[in-house]
């Protein structure tokens, strides 16, 4: 496997988080004179610490994400061409977790973590979207499969509610309610193991290389076994539950959450080489992504599974996916070096970040509402319905999420606090809620039920936010108003 990090430079007196003591000062220091001491010292512009390359990769890996979910959900195993492209689209997971793994350990390299605060605010942040949409998903899995009947027959007699209660525990422990929540499982396993792996990684200074070797040696171990049967040990019993479902536990991934805590634990030295590098490293990883291609069309070729050929989990596949993050990493660092403060790309990239959680949560919802009429043209070239069924989906997680962030419910289905309803403009807000309300009632009634039915509920969501937003900042206008004499 191709390892993307830099050669680190793990030299004891470089220690990120060590602190240079200010000089004091001495009783040798000439005096200044009495007309420059007035003289006002320059003011040092605050630094940005700001991580805008990685609002870059997000916003590329969430897109890749609904672009993989929706290759996965069209193309036939033939089409070679867009199996090709889901294959790369893969790297989306392990970017996920690199990027975790990158922003924890950037935002507490250099400071103490105090572990139960820090997973109260995590677990609140990513806990109450995951049960939220958990319990969204798994009612709208029992009602797909049996309409309203279905959903009044989880409560016919006990032993329904139990059952019911059973699969729900289930997809609750395990993330299957939906296909994408096993990122949120898997990152609440990453938030409660961090602080131990930052402990080690303040401890383990100037072995940094050696963890990392390792890492990557059980990572290829393990993706070897992954794909083929497996050992005896991991046949029955605990061993083989944990087996059963390792791909919702932490430990296929832990190579590259790794990497990304070591890559921001060295950040100066990791973006000076990105940046130093950035055409030999892009060239390699152009040749590793081509590489891996061929010997993909050989290997379907040859009669291999078109699963298996883009499995995930192949070892061989993981090389594509490092190249694809250092090449999205460097194109990074280059929107972060031109990016031009308060322009509209900029706005754009900020709003994107703050919406991409939200977009990856809600996107499956919407998708498979537009998958209904995607699957009715199959006749259709198959480009043409990938992009049109791409755009549509994103156009209509994007209103959703708009409107999420915008409602009391924000929170707990974005994982972010509400807009301020004080700065919230709702006679906007009604305004696009009534147009929706009309789109979705001529998408429900002349092309998609289950589409127009969505942007329908949605744009009544958004009216009803905005009639809140409405009141409170009218009562908030007349308590401001002085009292008439």
């Amino acid at each position: 496997m191709v390892n993307a990090q830099p050669k680190i430079d793990d030299a004891p007196e470089r220690r990120p988080d060590a602190i240079e003591e200010p000089s004091a000062p001495t009783d040798t220091q000439t005096p200044q004179p009495a007309d420059t001491a007035e003289v006002p010292a320059p003011v040092k512009k605050k630094k940005d610490g700001h991580l805008y390359q990685i609002d870059f990769v997000r916003l590329f890996t969430f897109g890749g994400v609904i672009l993989d979910h929706v290759i996965l959900g069209l193309a036939p195993a033939t089409a070679m061409a867009a199996q090709g492209l889901g294959l790369l689209l893969r790297y989306t997971r392990y970017c996920f977790f690199a990027l975790t793994g990158f922003v924890l350990t950037y935002q507490y390299r250099n400071r103490e973590l105090h572990a139960p605060t820090f997973w109260r605010r995590r677990y609140k942040l990513i806990g109450l979207p995951f049960v939220v949409w958990s319990l969204f998903y798994w009612t709208n899995r029992h009602y797909q499969q049996g309409g309203w009947d279905a959903i009044r027959g989880i409560f016919t007699d006990g032993a329904s509610e139990r059952l019911a209660l059973k699969s729900l525990a289930y997809d609750l422990i395990t993330g299957n309610a939906a296909y994408h929540l096993y990122f949120l499982s898997v990152s609440m396993q990453i938030y409660l193991v961090f602080p131990a792996v930052l402990w080690v990684l303040k401890r383990t200074w100037g072995y940094h290389r050696y963890l990392l070797a390792a890492s990557l040696t059980f990572h290829i171990w393990l993706l070897f076994h992954m794909v083929r049967p497996p050992l005896s040990f991991f046949e029955s019993g605990v061993p083989g539950l944990i087996w059963r479902y390792l791909g919702v536990t932490l430990f296929p991934y832990q190579f590259f959450i790794l990497a990304g805590c070591l890559a921001a634990y060295h950040y100066e030295a990791f973006s000076g080489f990105m940046r130093r590098f950035r055409r030999p490293l892009v060239l390699v990883a152009l040749v590793t992504i081509i590489v891996t291609l061929v010997y993909f069309v050989y290997n379907v070729d040859q009669g291999e599974e078109m699963f298996r050929a883009t499995n995930v989990f192949m070892v061989h596949n993981a090389f594509a996916f490092v190249a694809i993050i250092v090449i999205l990493y460097v194109c990074g660092t280059i929107w972060q070096d031109r990016r031009s403060s308060g322009s509209i790309a900029d706005r754009f990239m900020r709003t994107a970040a703050d919406r991409s959680f939200g977009i990856y949560l809600a996107h499956v919802i919407v998708l498979s509402t537009v998958l209904v009429s995607s699957r009715e043209h199959l006749d259709a070239p198959l480009w043409i319905n990938l992009l049109l069924t791409y755009l549509v989906t994103v156009l209509g997680t994007v209103y959703l999420v708009e409107v999420l962030r915008r409602s009391p419910i924000s929170l707990i289905t974005t994982g972010r606090e509400r807009i301020d309803w004080r700065i919230q403009r709702w006679g906007r807000s009604s305004f696009v809620a009534v147009v929706g309300g009309a789109i979705g009632f001529g998408v429900y009634e002349s092309v998609n039920t289950e589409l127009g039915v969505l942007i329908t509920a949605t744009s009544a969501l958004l009216l009803l936010s905005a009639i809140v937003v409405g009141v409170k900042q009218s009562n908030a206008a007349h308590d401001a108003k002085p009292a008439r004499p």
